[in-house]
């Protein structure tokens, strides 16, 4: 009922999300994606869009389907506003003409249907035939055999780092230069002790290329990965760790007199996502993995010791990244008892 009266009051005393709202502007999203920014927003509505936000942040994101789907019920033009804001879980189809599979999201979608990068073909065909799959967006000339040349190098840097999963990347056409997703899905194999587990990487740069200086080139790369990780002991209780994490890095680039053509986009943005993609998984290690043990720690004394190896094997590892500072600060309040445990 509470969430119900946020949403459709719009009350958006959420840690100023109201404010971020209504200053939000183009540059804070990625060019190309979807959303209706053209429409100019009622102060009603743009209260009821940053309480969705609100909620959405501190709910678990494994569940943004549902609750996007709960809040359309409640305000119906929430399902078209927050796509800017909202990056939806990636999905897997199948291209049966190349025979691979391809990541699905609004980034390659076009009439209900999603472009495999492999054949340039869609999943599954329009109705219409191949006339009316002529009719369906693209990308130029161009830019397709640099996406063919990003999503083979890709798959090689996916099957490096994930040992597995999926990879595609999508390019399109902007004013200046061009726009691109670069997206990685990667489930957990079944194994007893697991229920699941999903990583999720979306990366979406945006590359201007500057008319009056033809050396020039500015990146701006925006990441979202979302992890979902669920350890069940039927003996004993279940662990579950789900977090999303999204952030922002511009980058510029001079040609210099060696010009290397399209390739020099290849070398820039691959370095550009590598190092974002090590930063936040060392975030993740340090920090939400780091944090999760703390709270388990202050909940609970264990009465096996071994249950307490299993409980945070994962964040021991997570501990090794951490600076000595942090290390310092965690091994402290880990070794100090609570007021509850010592009651």
């Amino acid at each position: 009922l509470k969430i119900a009266c946020h949403v459709r009051e719009g009350q958006a005393d959420v840690n100023g999300c109201c404010q971020r709202a209504q200053q939000v502007s183009m540059a804070d999203f990625p060019s190309g994606g979807p959303g209706p920014f053209a429409q100019t927003r009622t102060e009603t509505e743009k209260k009821q869009i940053a309480a969705a936000l609100g909620l959405l942040q501190r709910l678990p994101p494994k569940d943004l389907e549902a609750n996007i789907q709960t809040f359309t019920k409640i305000v119906p033009h929430l399902e078209q506003t927050l796509e800017p804001y909202v990056s939806r879980p990636l999905q897997v189809k199948r291209d049966s003409e190349q025979n691979r599979y391809f990541v699905a999201c609004e980034y390659n979608c076009d009439g209900g249907s999603h472009r495999s990068p492999w054949s340039d073909k869609y999943f599954p065909a329009p109705a219409g035939g191949d006339a009316e799959e002529e009719k369906l967006a693209r990308p130029s000339e161009r830019l397709r055999i640099l996406e063919e040349s990003f999503n083979e190098v890709f798959d090689a840097y996916k099957t490096g780092y994930y040992e597995g999963g999926v990879s595609s990347v999508y390019l399109w056409d902007m004013d200046e230069g061009f726009g691109g997703a670069f997206l990685i899905h990667k489930e957990l194999p079944a194994i007893p002790s697991t229920n699941s587990g999903v990583w999720d990487a979306i990366h979406v740069v945006e590359v201007r290329e500057s008319v009056s200086q033809a050396n020039l080139t500015e990146y701006k790369l925006t990441t979202s990965v979302r992890t979902y990780l669920q350890v069940v002991d039927a003996s004993k209780s279940d662990t579950s760790l789900d977090a999303w994490v999204t952030r922002t890095v511009e980058s510029r680039s001079s040609r210099g007199k060696k010009a290397m053509g399209d390739d020099i986009h290849l070398l820039h943005i691959g370095r550009m996502i590598e190092e974002m993609e090590i930063s936040i998984r060392q975030s993740l290690d340090s920090v939400y993995v780091a944090k999760q043990r703390e709270v388990l720690h202050s909940c609970r004394l264990p009465e096996d010791p071994d249950e307490d190896d299993a409980v945070s094997g994962a964040a021991k590892a997570g501990a090794e990244n951490m600076p000595p500072a942090a290390a310092a600060a965690a091994a402290a309040a880990a070794s100090s008892p609570t007021k509850e445990q010592k009651n």
